[in-house]
Order: C-alpha cells, then sequence, then structure tokens
C-alpha cells in the first residue's frame, strides 16, 4: 500500500512545483494529477475504501481542468473568454478542494482500520482545517471578479500563499503515511 502513497505524494508535489519556461510548463499539473490517479487506484484496490474511489474519480476531473490549462494557457490553441477561464478555475479549485479532503478522509479511515489512532487524529484534523481554509479561500475566490483592481492583487497573492502552505501541510502528512508504511514493509520483511 506504501506505494499508493508514493504516487499521491510524488503527484501533488508535481504539482505544487511550477517550473516555466515562457509559457511553457516543464512539470504540467496533468502529469502530477495522474500519478494521484494512479495512487488512488492503487490504495481503492488494495483496501476497497470507497472515499477513495470518490477521490479517484475527482483526480480525472482535475486532469481533464488541467488538459484544459495547458491547451487554452500554455499551448494557447484555444482563446476563451476571461468568464469561462474564471469558471474552469473555480471549477478546478472545487474538484481539487473535494479530492484532497477524500484523501484526508481516506487515511484517516486507513489509520484508524490500522489502529494508528495518532496519524488517524492527525488526518482527521487536518481534512478539518483544510476543507475550512480551502473552502473560505475558494469562497473569497469566487468573487475576485468583484473586487476592485487596486486591491486585488493582494487577495490572490494571500489566497495563493495559503494554497501553497496548505498543499506543503499535504505533502507531509502523505509523507508520514509514506513512512508508516516502508516502516511496515521493513518489519514484515524482517519477520520472513
Amino acid at each position: 500500500m506504501n506505494n499508493g502513497y508514493k504516487y499521491i505524494f510524488g503527484g501533488f508535489l508535481l504539482v505544487l512545483i511550477d517550473i516555466n519556461i515562457g509559457r511553457f510548463d516543464l512539470l504540467p499539473d496533468v502529469l502530477g494529477y495522474y500519478f494521484v490517479f494512479v495512487g488512488l487506484g492503487y490504495l481503492y484496490a488494495k483496501t476497497d475504501f470507497g472515499v477513495f474511489r470518490i477521490a479517484r474519480f475527482l483526480s480525472v476531473s482535475m486532469i481533464c481542468v488541467s488538459i484544459l490549462d495547458v491547451v487554452t494557457g500554455m499551448l494557447g490553441w484555444i482563446q476563451i473568454g476571461d468568464f469561462f477561464n474564471y469558471a474552469v478555475m473555480i471549477v478546478g479549485w472545487l474538484s481539487e478542494l473535494l479530492l484532497v479532503v477524500y484523501i484526508y478522509q481516506g487515511m484517516t479511515v486507513h489509520m484508524t482500520m490500522l489502529e494508528e489512532a495518532t496519524l488517524s487524529h492527525q488526518f482527521g484534523s487536518e481534512l478539518k482545517r483544510y476543507a475550512v481554509i480551502q473552502g473560505l479561500s475558494l469562497l473569497v475566490m469566487s468573487f475576485s471578479l468583484n473586487m476592485p483592481k487596486e486591491g486585488s492583487g493582494v487577495y490572490l497573492f494571500v489566497l495563493m500563499a495559503v494554497s501553497i502552505i496548505m498543499h506543503i501541510r499535504l505533502l507531509i502528512n502523505l509523507n508520514a503515511a509514506k513512512k508508516l508504511f516502508e516502516t511496515l514493509e521493513v518489519e514484515l520483511m524482517e519477520e520472513s
């Protein structure tokens, strides 16, 4: 099961890192969300937790949003209006919010099943924190079109900083799950 958490960790790390040359992103988000999709498939196959299946579906929606972002932004193949671009951005944020919430739910249930009370409590608390903070950020973002132009840059900068911090926290928690399974695998190998 460790492989599932490794893929999800690597996928979100790729999503967080943006290396651009002009308009070309060397690490497009679609690649990261594909790794998340693969990791969730692996976890669902091993645990049969429905939340991982739902999260996997949401990762497909993020792959589609990322492809649209590549086609419109990076490649410039399709020119769309500001409103449509804004709507796609909001759908992407909402899909990612739900994706991470379901991943945290799955991780919490998984740790509870393994009787890892500390990690289960940690992931459950982080689930609530992530949902509230990112939900409020999404709410503020949805009203950003109505904000005056002269102050909107500060709002967007703060939202971006909050999003980065929450993604780093997600990576830290995924790393904790990944390390737990590395330890369990070593223990199983030593017993054999």
